[in-house]
């Protein structure tokens, strides 16, 4: 079961993210986020604003990869995980609206999407898999 560590969450918690989500072509999306969260040990949530492109395909498919480095540091980590869950009200969906009213965005966010990591990869360490 990936697990998140303290090294890894000071990371997220300071780093612009990429989520990876497939096209139902089959082709890659990557999207940057600047809204990743820490829920618990095991999961993490992401703002999706406007409900374009990362929104329709995790619809179709809930699997993500979710990258974050910090360049000056040479170190990062890619999260591997499933959607599940799509969170329309509480503190979180809030949180989002704020930001979303903040920047001026004329509409509500989508929602705040939640992800079961489910494996985790170490990219200043070659990309080996973290036990």
């Amino acid at each position: 079961m990936a697990k998140l560590t303290d090294q890894m969450k000071s990371l997220i918690s300071g780093q612009l993210s990429y989520v990876a989500t497939s096209m139902p072509d089959g082709k890659p999306s990557v999207a940057v986020k600047g809204s990743l969260k820490i829920i618990d040990d095991e999961h993490v949530a992401f703002f999706e604003m406007m409900g374009g492109r990362t929104w329709q395909n995790i619809q179709k498919n809930p699997w993500v990869a979710i990258a974050v480095a910090d360049r000056s540091k040479v170190m990062g980590f890619r999260f591997e995980g499933k959607v599940v869950e799509n969170i329309t009200s509480g503190p979180l969906y809030e949180e989002a609206k704020k930001l979303s009213e903040m920047m001026k965005i004329p509409m509500p966010p989508k929602a705040v999407v939640k992800v079961k990591l489910e494996e985790i990869y170490d990219l200043g360490k070659g990309g080996f898999k973290v036990d």
